[in-house]
């Protein structure tokens, strides 16, 4: 049953809606066009929605409605900040009639924008991932314009931190994307638009005035994006905001993530502008607000962040970044794993080996002996594979691999993750010898093949962590004949291969590497074709049957790109991948592929460029990088 208060809004919703739908031809002869009407004029009709006289109230929202774009601004402030409900209520149901779309706006653009505004939050912002990777930058105008129209401060800050999160130093593709970003945002001075409109103005500007008066702007924003977000906070926004309404912890994250992402996005102008002293002094306050007290984190979680900072700063050619964590916390680099990691890489970056060496050491040695010991020993060696810290992660892995109390499911995962990571430094023979080991066992510990049941699919270990055992022998023998290809043993290569699909028929790596063998006659090929096409067809069904697991579309997408089939469909079927796991570095490669495939060189390196920003230094992603900016430039 409705409470007086809401059956009033309901009833007010319900007069302006009608009133608005009845045509605002009535009471806009006053109001010709948005050019003969100044800014204080509408601040005043804004003002008149609060009236006491109803007929007053539905008079101006009216001719604030026939204003459209141009009566933005005001009302989206009146939205957010107005402490009078009438106001708020009525400034935010005017934005909503508000069309986000254009004429311009390519058709899958309308779409999503379309869909954007019939979904809940969680779903506008997969809407959001998916306008910013639309093809040839096409959706990028309409998330700026998101930033500015979106009534909920949330929905604006995350669209630009998304857009903010683009721009990267001497990035090609920058100039396209930010003359776009440009247009959607407007004249609007919402504190996150202000930032990004800062950005956009930075990197277009010389190292002059302009330049300066741009990075004094992103000062300003920022002190803006720092403060309370209006989301779930005043009366409108529990009315009717369109943020994650009624759990504060998750708007507490999303504020926290999307500040970092602009802060971050600071220290890279102040970089480009040769401002190191100013970027580290940005950067300790980054450091110092990973262990903030007011944030209730754990210590686990503190150190993984401040880790995590430690290493991009590192990256973005900071690593006396780790100084000011010395100062500020030292005794997190001796009690932290994870910190203590970082602080090595960033003193092997200063070529600082013997420090780099003790602090790894130190580091490593830890976790021995702990309860925790090998679930974060797995998590480290995972995280220092990602930061490029090679021989790091390779001893990491290794305790776990060789120590005989490491727990069956962390063995296995770890065995799994050291034969790939190992595959990814073209050790093939170590890769392969680490998966023969799993799937025969460690001896005295019955997690082996020797189960009663004499094959293979049996293996208790890896039913335990839900793998196939017929897909990890099929990968043993796919890394073994990698190796045989580095050999230059053709015969070995090709009976490994053979023996990978006999474990597994539908392992893609396995089929790539039969299609594309430099020896086939057309007998095999014709062979290898009639595989493909048969694996195809099982993985198609497999996406039919389970159509939320992206790994499926993925594959499909990988194994076309690499060989032969629907191309077109494989490229939908890779961009669907990439709608419930963005921006993932594996599934951006997979595009490349399909891209490079068809002839778009220009589209593969520009998704490729993206990938490599995930993973920085995973030597697999950047050689295909070099290939297709290879192809690219002998077009």
């Amino acid at each position: 049953m409705m409470t007086c208060d809401a059956l009033c809004r309901w009833i007010c919703r319900c007069s302006l809606v009608g009133t608005l739908a009845a045509g605002v031809c009535v009471v806009t002869s006053t109001v010709r066009a948005a050019g003969q009407t100044s800014a204080a004029d509408i601040e005043a009709l804004v003002e008149r929605l609060g009236a006491a006289d109803y007929a007053e109230r539905e008079a101006a929202a009216a001719q604030l409605n026939a204003l459209g774009a141009a009566a933005v601004d005001p009302l989206l402030a009146a939205a957010e900040v107005s402490a009078d409900l009438e106001i708020a209520l009525r400034a935010r149901w005017l934005v909503d009639t508000i069309p986000l779309d254009t004429e311009r706006d390519p058709p899958e653009v309308s779409k999503l924008l379309d869909k954007f505004k019939r979904k809940g939050f969680a779903e506008r912002v997969q809407v959001m991932h998916r306008l910013l990777r639309v093809d040839e930058d096409g959706g990028i105008e309409a998330l700026a314009r998101i930033v500015r129209l979106d009534r909920s401060p949330m929905g604006s800050r995350v669209a630009a931190a998304l857009l903010a999160r683009e721009w990267q130093p001497n990035d090609p593709a920058w100039g396209g994307i930010r003359d776009r970003i440009a247009a959607g945002l407007g004249a609007s001075t919402r504190p996150a638009a202000a930032f990004l409109r800062s950005v956009v103005a930075f990197s277009s500007a010389g190292p002059d005035a302009a330049r300066e008066q741009a990075l004094a702007d992103s000062v300003a924003a920022l002190e803006q994006l720092a403060g309370p977000v209006a989301d779930g906070t005043n009366g409108a926004a529990a009315a009717g905001g369109q943020g994650p309404a009624g759990d504060a912890a998750a708007a507490g994250t999303i504020n926290e993530t999307t500040l970092r992402i602009f802060q971050r996005c600071r220290i890279q102008m102040l970089l480009a502008a040769d401002k190191r002293d100013d970027a580290m002094a940005e950067s300790r306050l980054l450091l110092r607000a990973c262990f903030d007290p007011d944030k209730e984190k754990d210590a686990a979680t503190a150190g993984e962040e401040a880790a995590g900072m430690l290493v991009w700063l590192v990256d973005r050619g900071l690593p006396n970044a780790v100084d000011l964590l010395a100062a500020d916390r030292p005794e997190l680099i001796r009690t932290d794993a994870l910190v203590g990691y970082a602080a090595a890489v960033a003193e092997k970056s200063r070529n600082h080996e013997a420090q780099a060496d003790m602090l790894a050491a130190a580091a490593f040695a830890q976790s021995a002996g702990t309860t925790a010991e090998f679930v974060d020993r797995l998590q480290t060696a995972i995280l220092l594979a990602k930061w490029g810290a090679t021989d790091w992660a390779n001893r990491e892995y290794a305790a776990l691999v060789d120590n005989p109390q490491t727990p069956a499911a962390q063995f296995a995962l770890a065995a799994i993750m050291f034969a790939e990571f190992l595959h990814d430094q073209e050790r093939e023979d170590e890769a392969a010898a680490c998966l023969r080991r799993l799937l025969e066992g460690r001896k005295g510990k019955g997690d082996g093949k020797n189960n009663g049941k004499g094959d293979a699919e049996g293996d208790p270990i890896l039913q335990q962590v839900g793998r196939d055992p017929r897909s990890i022998r099929s990968r043993m023998h796919y890394f073994e004949s990698c190796a045989a290809g580095l050999r230059g043993d053709a015969a070995a290569r090709r009976k490994a291969i053979e023996e990978s699909l006999r474990a597994y028929a539908k392992d893609v790596d396995a089929l790539i590497g039969l299609y594309t063998l430099p020896d086939n006659t057309s007998v095999q090929k014709a062979d290898a074709v009639a595989r493909i096409r048969r694996a195809l067809e099982q993985i198609e069904n497999e996406i039919q049957a389970v159509p939320d697991d992206t790994n499926g579309y993925n594959e499909y997408a990988w194994l076309v790109a690499n060989t032969e089939g629907d191309l077109q469909k494989a490229t939908r079927y890779s961009k669907l991948s990439l709608v419930k796991s963005f921006d993932s570095s594996s599934y951006l490669d997979t595009l490349a592929h399909c891209q490079a495939a068809a002839g778009n060189k220009a589209a593969a390196v520009r998704t490729q460029s993206l990938a490599i920003r995930q993973e920085p230094h995973n030597r697999t992603i950047r050689k295909n990088l070099d290939r297709f900016q290879g192809q690219a430039a002998t077009r």
